[in-house]
């Protein structure tokens, strides 16, 4: 599961200026945007005949890491929502995206709430650096990550530098990546969030040693 979140790609730019992904025909979506040096932005979301834009949305320019736009049913009412991914940081260790979620209203699309998965980690999850290692609990999951050489003790682990939301059968979810040192990744902790209350909620986490 942990590689289909990272590696689900299914859309393309081709940077030259304007550029649009690929329309989504059934749904009658696209999402377009401009180049500004290192960056992709005035960005605009067309649904159907109207056309919605965000100019405070950002992406790298890189055509290894291109915007993804989808069509799916991620708020479980049997309607199908949009939903964007836009990446904000790539290379050396480092990956973050974020996410857009549209859902359709009489009116229109109206963006739905997304909570921070590092702040539904934090709630959930205690984490203790020991003599030895790791310890690390998630509801009735205790994990205990030895050290991997000598030097490593009072080694702070964190989940600071890689971040990325994915879609998983129609579910939508986030990748943080447990950090030892810079380029050492130790394990997955996998957020799923459920639509509720008016807004998407982290309801369970995963835990992938690496």
């Amino acid at each position: 599961m942990f590689l289909s979140l990272l590696l689900s790609v299914m859309t393309a730019l081709s940077f030259n200026g304007h550029a649009c992904t690929k329309k989504l025909e059934e749904a009658n979506v696209q999402l377009c945007g401009k180049e500004d040096g290192d960056w992709v932005r005035h960005f605009t979301l067309h649904v159907g005949k109207a056309t919605y834009a965000f100019p405070e949305w950002e992406h790298i320019n890189d055509p290894k890491a291109t915007p993804q736009l989808y069509s799916v049913d991620v708020t479980d009412d049997g309607k199908e929502d949009v939903v964007v991914f836009l990446v904000k940081a790539r290379g050396n260790g480092t990956y973050k995206n974020e996410v857009h979620v549209f859902a359709h209203h009489e009116n229109g699309i109206e963006e739905m709430i997304v909570e921070d998965p590092r702040a539904v980690v934090l709630k959930s999850m205690k984490m203790k650096e020991t003599d030895e290692g790791t310890e690390i609990i998630i509801d009735h999951v205790h994990a205990f990550i030895p050290y991997a050489r000598e030097g490593q003790k009072g080694v702070k682990t964190t989940f600071d530098r890689f971040l990325k939301y994915a879609l998983d059968k129609q579910k939508l979810k986030a990748v943080l990546l447990l950090e030892r040192k810079k380029g050492e990744y130790i394990g997955s902790l996998i957020v799923t969030y459920e639509y509720k209350d008016g807004f998407f909620q982290g309801t369970h986490i995963d835990f992938i040693r690496h």
